[in-house]
C-alpha cells in the first residue's frame, strides 16, 4: 500500500515537472506573429490647399437716388428682382418741371430775337462808321450789345438743358443690371428736398466677390516656402467655395486682391476672390469656407489615413522593417491628402507602414502579412484542435 502512493505521488511529480518544461518552452518561443495589413508610403506632389473663412460681398453695389426734388408717384419694378440697366424704376411728378422747361425754352425764344435785332443793327452801323457818318463810341456801343445779346442767348440755353435734364432726372432709370433690393420710399412721398434722396440699391452679383484674411504669420510662412523652394507657384491661385452645408460650388475663382498692407487691430491681411455665380447662389452677406490652393508641394511623404494613430503626445505610426519586426515612430503630419495624411517629419519613402492591426503591435513584435487564401477562409483562421 505503502509503495503505490509513492508511486502515484512520483507520477504526479513528473506530469507537474513536465508541464513546467511545456510552460518553459512556450515562454522561450515567444509571443505569436501578428497578422497586419501593409502599405509603402510614397513620395508625391500635392497641392497646397489652405482654408480660410470668408464673406460674399457684391461685385458692385450701386445706390439709386432720386436727384431732382418731387413726390414720388410710381415705383415701376418688383423688390427683389432681377432688373436690368435702363429699366424704368421710379417715376416723380413731372408737371413742375415740363412747366419750368417752357418757361426756359420760351426765355431762349426772347433772348435769341434780342440777339438777332443787336446783331442787325451793328451790320447797319458798320458802314456808317467807316464814313465818319456816325461816331466810333455809336458802334462801340452797338458791338458791346451785340456781344451781351449772344452771352444772354448762351445762358439760356443752359438754362434749356438744365431744365430738360431736371424733367429726365423724374424718370428714374437702373444704372446697373443686378438683383434690387427693397425700395426704401413708399410711394406719396417727398424726395429730393434739398440733397438727393435714396431710393433703393442694385447689387451685382455675377460675378461676385468673396473676401478673407490671412494672418501675417502664415503669410510670411508661405514666403519662406517659396524662397526656399518647398512650395512652389503653379500660375493664379484656385479658390474653391465651401457652402454653409457642405456642398462645394462648382464654379471656382481666383484670388483679384491682395492688401499691400497688415491691419493694425487683427494682424491680418485681407485677400478678396472673385468667382461665376450665375445662379445666384452666392448672396451678399453669406459665410463661406474657403480652400485655397496656392502652389504645389514637391517630395511629401503620404500614408493612407488609418495608418495615423492619435496619442497624447501626438501622432505616430507603426513601420515594419525587412524582418517583419515592428517599429513605433512619432511623426509630425500636416494635411489631408484626398485619402492620405502628408506626413512632414519622421518617415521616408518607401518604408512599409501598417495599415491594419497595429493596434495589438508593441514596439519589436513580429509581424506577418496574411495570404488572402487565409484572410477570406475561416476555416483557415481558425485554431487547429489539439
Amino acid at each position: 500500500m505503502r509503495g503505490t502512493i509513492l508511486i502515484g505521488v512520483a507520477g504526479l511529480l513528473a506530469s507537474l515537472l513536465a508541464g513546467c518544461d511545456g510552460k518553459q518552452d512556450v515562454a522561450k518561443a515567444g509571443p505569436p506573429p501578428v497578422p497586419v495589413r501593409l502599405e509603402k508610403s510614397t513620395s508625391e506632389t500635392v497641392p497646397v490647399v489652405t482654408e480660410f473663412v470668408g464673406r460674399a460681398q457684391a461685385y458692385r453695389s450701386v445706390e439709386i437716388m432720386a436727384r431732382v426734388e418731387g413726390i414720388l408717384e410710381t415705383r415701376h419694378f418688383v423688390e427683389g428682382s432681377q432688373v436690368r440697366k435702363g429699366d424704368l424704376l421710379y417715376s416723380l411728378e413731372r408737371a413742375p418741371y415740363e412747366a419750368a422747361l417752357r418757361d426756359a425754352e420760351a426765355s431762349l425764344a426772347k433772348q435769341k430775337a434780342t440777339a438777332v435785332n443787336a446783331a442787325s443793327r451793328e451790320a447797319r452801323l458798320a458802314p456808317l462808321v467807316k464814313e465818319n457818318a456816325i461816331s466810333q463810341q455809336e458802334y462801340d456801343n452797338a458791338v458791346a450789345s451785340m456781344k451781351e445779346s449772344e452771352a444772354t442767348v448762351a445762358a439760356a440755353e443752359s438754362q434749356v438743358d438744365r431744365a430738360r435734364l431736371n424733367l429726365e432726372y423724374t424718370r428714374i432709370l437702373a444704372t446697373e443690371s443686378g438683383r434690387i433690393g427693397r425700395s426704401e420710399m413708399p410711394e406719396g412721398r417727398l424726395v429730393g428736398k434739398g440733397s438727393p434722396t435714396r431710393l433703393t440699391v442694385i447689387d451685382k452679383l455675377d460675378p461676385i466677390y468673396v473676401s478673407f484674411t490671412i494672418s501675417d504669420r502664415d503669410a510670411l510662412a508661405f514666403r519662406k516656402a517659396l524662397q526656399s523652394g518647398a512650395i512652389q507657384e503653379h500660375g493664379d491661385s484656385v479658390a474653391r467655395i465651401i457652402m454653409p452645408d457642405g456642398s462645394q460650388l462648382k464654379p471656382t475663382g481666383r484670388i483679384d486682391f491682395a492688401d499691400i498692407e497688415v491691419s493694425e487691430s487683427s494682424g491680418t491681411i485681407a485677400l478678396r476672390a472673385v468667382l461665376p455665380n450665375p445662379k445666384a447662389e452666392l448672396l451678399p452677406g453669406l459665410f463661406v469656407r474657403i480652400e485655397l490652393t496656392s502652389g504645389e508641394s514637391p517630395n511629401t511623404i503620404l500614408v493612407p489615413q488609418q495608418a495615423v494613430m492619435k496619442s497624447p503626445t501626438g501622432h505616430y505610426l507603426w513601420v515594419v522593417d525587412a524582418k517583419g519586426r515592428a517599429e513605433r515612430r512619432d511623426v509630425v503630419v500636416g494635411k489631408w491628402q484626398r485619402e492620405k495624411w502628408a506626413i512632414e517629419k519622421g518617415l521616408g519613402a518607401g518604408e512599409m507602414v501598417v495599415v491594419e492591426g497595429g493596434q495589438k503591435l508593441s514596439p519589436g513584435a513580429q509581424t506577418f502579412v496574411p495570404s488572402p487564401a487565409a484572410v477570406s477562409s475561416p476555416a483557415a483562421s481558425a485554431p487547429a484542435a489539439r
